[in-house]
């Protein structure tokens, strides 16, 4: 019996879950790479975009305690979801899209006014 291929793979899931404790949000996969941040005044999330190049049409939505982010490229789409420690729906929130990198800034304090809202940049 081979034990060898069984031992690669929980060494594999400890690097796995040794990365998902120092970092829990952070995705780093080649296709889309999203990160979360946190300053003193906001949270920040960051998705690098430069291996879709050219992007057609990119979607964010934020509802909840939900961002989705989803990319059209010439060759595919892509979506990814990530659950986030903090409401959205009342922060002031920005966004930026510079050298392929998306980046969507949320003031910690609240917004008067609660809303859930999707939006598209045009490209």
């Amino acid at each position: 019996m081979n034990h060898s291929k069984n031992a690669e793979e929980f060494d594999d899931m400890d690097e796995w879950l040794r990365q998902f404790y120092e970092d829990p949000y952070a995705w780093y996969d080649e296709t889309l790479p999203i990160d979360l941040y946190e300053t003193s005044q906001q949270y920040i999330i960051e998705a690098n975009l430069t291996a879709l190049q050219p992007v057609q049409m990119m979607t964010v939505t934020l509802s909840a305690c939900e961002f989705i982010l989803s990319v059209k490229s010439a060759d595919r789409t892509l979506n990814k979801q990530m659950m986030l420690p903090f409401y959205l729906n009342d922060k002031h929130i920005y966004t930026d899209f510079t050298n392929h990198i998306l980046t969507v800034s949320m003031n910690k304090e609240a917004n008067e006014t609660p809303a859930s809202f999707s939006f598209q940049f045009p490209l």
